[in-house]
């Protein structure tokens, strides 16, 4: 589990500098990572996290790595990362307290290493956070904006599907996704090289695939589903201008159809402002408020979908198997 434990080595030893805001004098246990030592308690590590409890637990030989009368366990993992999950350890309700933002990184790092090391209260506290960011309900994702809790920064596609492998998480990827969708492909190739980079070859050809085919397919359904208003076996049975609105109508059709005059992604900004749509072709307001509710039945139906588009689970099955229930 990437976990040493020294059996040779003097006391005192000085590779490391001791971090200033991670070292207990009445710790028992000296963790390095790097180049950085943290001093902590064995007792609340062996609480929090399962593979440190087992550790702990185990017969150590007599000829261990001390440091001032403490045991030294060497860690591979980045000091960054370890500082962020031992503070979110001695500092739970404060680093994570209800409705507070918290910067991806530490959210990522302590993802990443309460799984590596079994701790299931912050594992599942992260995921709940980065849910608040990529939701899995149609409600939750039109209120993200306010109610997200992991700020938004440079390079987020990347990362999110980064943290979602290396954490052992899948249900934040259909919102992960559906964001990229809605970026112009020119726009994520540097993304796209970065994923290349950190992801083994299989993991990275499956995940450019998956995302790429879904794509296709997302934008195949929301052609369906939110321009239906378009389409001549829609009803507008309370129409007060049948003639004009359906000449109106045609035309819009026509001219999504040969792209004219509208942006190769007009089904997005349909999907975006539903209740701009009818008054931006110029018909009546009951017209506008049909088209408004058919907008929104569609977008709830491709989000329905939207898993299996990228070659995942549906959305009870992931939420099932990441622990989140029916208000996430």
């Amino acid at each position: 589990m990437g976990v040493d434990v020294p059996k040779e080595g003097a006391e005192q030893k000085t590779d490391f500098r001791k971090d200033i805001d991670v070292w207990w004098t009445d710790g028992s246990v000296v963790f390095i990572a790097e180049t950085t030592a943290f001093r902590v308690h064995a007792s609340i590590m062996a609480a929090t996290c399962e593979i440190f409890r087992d550790m702990f637990t185990m017969p150590q030989p007599e000829d261990i790595d001390t440091y001032e009368g403490c045991q030294v366990v060497r860690l591979h993992d980045s000091a960054a990362d370890l500082k962020h999950f031992l503070k979110a350890i001695y500092e739970f309700k404060w680093y994570f307290r209800p409705g507070v933002k918290n910067r991806f990184p530490v959210v990522a790092a302590v993802l990443r290493l309460s799984t590596k090391y079994h701790a299931v209260e912050l594992r599942q506290r992260a995921i709940d956070l980065l849910v608040t960011a990529y939701p899995s309900t149609f409600a939750a994702w039109d209120q993200r904006a306010s109610n997200r809790l992991v700020l938004p920064f440079e390079g987020e596609f990347s990362a999110c599907v980064t943290a979602a492998l290396d954490g052992d998480i899948r249900v934040i990827l259909p919102a992960v996704y559906y964001a990229a969708s809605r970026q112009p492909l020119s726009e994520l190739l540097s993304e796209l090289r970065i994923l290349s980079i950190t992801l083994s070859s299989n993991a990275h050809w499956d995940v450019f695939s998956d995302f790429l085919l879904g794509r296709e397919w997302l934008e195949r359904a929301e052609l369906k589903e939110i321009l239906d208003f378009l389409s001549p076996h829609f009803s507008r049975p309370h129409c007060r201008d049948g003639g004009r609105d359906n000449d109106l109508l045609k035309d819009t059709a026509k001219r999504v159809a040969r792209k004219v005059d509208v942006v190769d992604s007009y089904h997005q900004w349909c999907s975006a402002h539903p209740g701009e749509v009818g008054k931006s072709i110029g018909l009546c307001d009951r017209c506008c408020e049909m088209i408004g509710e058919s907008i929104q039945r569609g977008r709830l139906t491709v989000w329905e979908q939207l898993p299996t588009f990228f070659g995942l689970a549906d959305w009870e099955t992931l939420k099932v198997r990441d622990v989140l229930n029916d208000s996430d």
